[in-house]
């Protein structure tokens, strides 16, 4: 028998017969409507995976979680939208200084070229003994080339979207400078950029953002960092849900969790809580320079915020979303916040 779509109504009845949620009356009802049954009720039914439903009683307690969700994305995306944009002039600037050119072909021929140290004849690949099938080599000029095709399909969208800097240039035959390209980057596809740089370009990166050598011999945590902000950058971005860090695509690398939790003092971060991306984010802005306040001011945020949803909501559920060690994990990040050592360039701490 086919299933009709339910009415608000009939919605609100099925939360009540079959779900076991007190929910009535008007103001419940607009509520409902507002946040939307599928996207809302659907989308915080569980935590983290579809088989871990949360036991609600009663329609307010969901509300939390939702106010709890939106809470967090306003106050992570100014900062997710800052370190994106800092970490693209960051990386622009040491192009600019090796290439001496902004040329898109240029910084191909000249700075896009990690594949070369896989060659098998080449000193690199003697040293760490790639195998003779040259499938090192190969993988990593696939993903140069790969990196092309899609920077000239991004530039073939942009125009036909009649984005305003793809059409200046394009509509004179002119290429697009790289900070143009950078615009159009996702921070996904901006990872896929840095991880094809060369090692001179990238020890160059690391080091600007204040990564000891030693904890980044290959170079790599730029883009270890760029690829583990970008599922929380794009599900604030694109408001999906993010207070259980389902948004999470992948596993976060082992050696960059080590990394920022030496850096931090912050122990056992796992980042399977949204409190292990708050530490993510702040040893981020530190990378960025920014102000004590401003940090200061974000775990602030996160405090109140979940400080309100510990009232709103059962223990059982709140702890399922903040673990007993995260209060640890604050307590921690804000003492390094307090001992660091960042210094602004007009002497402000």
């Amino acid at each position: 028998m086919k299933k009709h779509p339910k009415s608000i109504d009939g919605l609100m009845r099925y939360l009540r017969d079959e779900k076991g949620i007190q929910i009535s009356g008007s103001a419940q009802k607009r509520k409902l409507m507002n946040i939307g049954y599928y996207h809302g009720y659907k989308g915080y039914r569980y935590i983290r995976t579809p088989g871990r439903h949360v036991a609600y009683r009663n329609f307010d307690e969901l509300m939390a979680v939702y106010r709890f969700d939106t809470q967090l994305k306003g106050l992570f995306y100014p900062i997710v939208m800052e370190i994106e944009t800092a970490f693209k002039n960051y990386v622009l600037e040491i192009l600019i200084d090796k290439v001496h050119s902004e040329n898109f072909q240029d910084v191909y021929y000249k700075a896009l070229d990690d594949y070369k140290r896989f060659a098998p004849d080449s000193e690199t690949a003697r040293k760490n003994k790639y195998d003779g099938s040259e499938s090192s080599f190969k993988k990593a000029l696939k993903r140069r080339l790969d990196l092309r095709n899609r920077i000239y399909k991004i530039q073939t969208d942009a125009y036909a979207n009649e984005n305003k800097i793809a059409s200046h240039y394009l509509s004179q035959d002119k290429s697009l400078p790289i900070w143009a390209i950078f615009e159009l980057l996702s921070l996904g596809e901006f990872g896929h950029f840095v991880s094809c740089l060369n090692m001179e370009c990238r020890q160059a990166i690391s080091g600007k953002l204040g990564i000891r050598r030693s904890d980044d011999t290959a170079a790599v945590m730029p883009q270890r960092l760029i690829y583990a902000t970008k599922d929380l950058r794009n599900a604030v971005a694109h408001n999906d849900v993010v207070f259980d860090t389902r948004f999470k695509k992948s596993r976060i690398a082992a050696p960059l969790s080590h990394v920022v939790s030496y850096a931090t003092g912050v122990e056992s971060l796992r980042f399977d809580t949204v409190t292990d991306y708050l530490v993510l984010l702040v040893y981020q802005m530190k990378m960025i320079h920014e102000s004590k306040t401003n940090m200061k001011k974000l775990v602030a945020g996160f405090e109140d915020i979940a400080g309100s949803f510990r009232r709103a909501v059962p223990t059982a559920i709140y702890r399922r979303v903040i673990y007993t060690e995260d209060d640890k994990k604050l307590e921690q990040l804000k003492r390094y916040i307090s001992k660091s050592d960042i210094q602004l360039s007009d002497g402000r701490k």
